[in-house]
């Protein structure tokens, strides 16, 4: 059971809440995935043409995508009442949940083909962690993405450090604490809940 915090609603922010920044809208998120499909190809085809290709790396996802898609899809994963926004210096995100005042921090990751990603002191001490797993879906222009959603990551990883997937997932309790959730594209994850069709649970 993930701990929450109560506050009360009134006309104030939240403490830590970011004023002014705005997530990427639905088309903004799906356009900026076509452009990292453009540059994360070409370095592709680059590397496959020439040997010395080897060297040019892959950018990094950028973390307004990241963001903004869990922004978007708070309610998928969380539940028809939650609602996510900008956290500020509080979190990456604040999710709460419209009908009891609660609110979560969550700090938000998304990595590509290998998967490494360095969980800073900060995710430790979030309520959730969420991890977007694009796996080879920018190179190739295709392919399932991952959303987990990890409760109380700080439980099982202690400090700062560096790992991939299949070492995270290692961890005594990981396996218990997280929810996977499996989407054919970014076009079928933004479905609203009430028509998604091709998003499904792995736990």
């Amino acid at each position: 059971m993930i701990r929450t915090r109560q506050r009360e609603l009134s006309g104030g922010s939240a403490r830590g809440e970011a004023v002014g920044r705005r997530p990427l809208t639905v088309p903004q998120i799906l356009e900026l995935e076509a452009a990292l499909m453009e540059v994360f190809g070409t370095i592709r085809e680059l590397r496959e043409r020439s040997t010395a290709a080897r060297y040019i790396k892959f950018p990094p996802l950028p973390a307004v995508l990241s963001e903004s898609i869990a922004i978007a899809i708070t309610p998928t994963l969380f539940g028809s009442d939650w609602t996510g926004r900008y956290g500020g210096s509080a979190a990456d995100l604040l999710i709460e949940n419209l009908a009891t005042r609660s609110l979560l921090r969550v700090e938000v990751k998304a990595t590509g083909r290998h998967a490494f990603q360095e969980l800073k002191e900060k995710d430790l001490r979030a309520d959730v962690l969420i991890w977007f797993r694009f796996g080879l879906r920018l190179e190739l222009g295709t392919g399932p993405i991952d959303a987990a959603v990890i409760k109380a990551p700080g439980r099982f990883v202690r400090s700062q450090c560096r790992l991939d997937v299949r070492r995270f997932e290692a961890i005594p309790g990981i396996q218990e604490a997280q929810k996977v959730f499996r989407f054919d594209s970014l076009a079928a994850m933004l479905v609203p809940p009430r028509r998604l069709g091709s998003g499904s649970k792995t736990d």
